[in-house]
């Protein structure tokens, strides 16, 4: 989940899996502003051409303290929503969010700020500690393993402050660098984690 404002840095949805109430859901097509869609409909393009991976279920909707969520469902993938509010205020307003979001050193840094709060949330569709498939469960050895090499390694560098909260933010944050951002060793790892375990 991605934090909402400075004074939310420290928000947290359990790695993947939002808890909170969620209302007022609707489609994408309700964006008041037309770049806004556009360029989220790009992110998620992107999303399932480098990774491979569909997740349709993609929704504008009224929540607090994030500005997109991943909800489950029995030990499976339900939806991504996005803040209706956040996502309203216009392409520009998200890509500065977002680029402050770098500059502070919280969200790892990508080359595509507007889409980094999708991509992060698709990411937690793919793989987080709540989802029970045979696939994600047999992924998560590899992707905890991988995690603790990453916290071990002082050497990397453009990963932000949020990819340390837990595995599953590990996880989300380095997915979104590796569809929008510099590659490395971590980010064509998670790559291969996708295709391998078909996620």
């Amino acid at each position: 989940m991605g934090r909402n404002s400075g004074s939310n840095r420290g928000t947290k949805d359990g790695g993947g899996d939002y808890k909170g109430k969620i209302t007022n859901v609707g489609s994408l097509v309700e964006m008041t502003d037309p770049q806004m869609y556009k360029a989220t409909k790009q992110a998620i393009s992107r999303y399932h051409a480098v990774l491979g991976v569909r997740q349709r279920e993609v929704k504008l909707a009224d929540f607090p303290g994030a500005y997109g969520v991943h909800v489950t469902a029995g030990g499976a993938s339900k939806a991504v929503y996005l803040n209706r509010t956040h996502f309203n205020q216009g392409a520009k307003a998200v890509g500065r969010a977002h680029s402050d979001n770098y500059t502070s050193g919280w969200s790892t840094r990508t080359n595509k700020p507007v889409a980094h709060t999708v991509t992060h949330e698709l990411a937690h569709a793919t793989w987080n500690e709540h989802l029970s498939g045979a696939n994600q469960r047999a992924a998560g050895k590899e992707i905890r393993s991988l995690y603790r090499s990453w916290m071990r390694d002082k050497k990397k560098t453009g990963y932000g402050k949020y990819a340390r909260t837990n595995v599953s933010e590990f996880w989300a944050e380095t997915v979104t660098k590796a569809v929008h951002g510099k590659s490395d060793k971590y980010t064509r790892r998670v790559k291969a984690i996708c295709k391998k375990y078909k996620l």
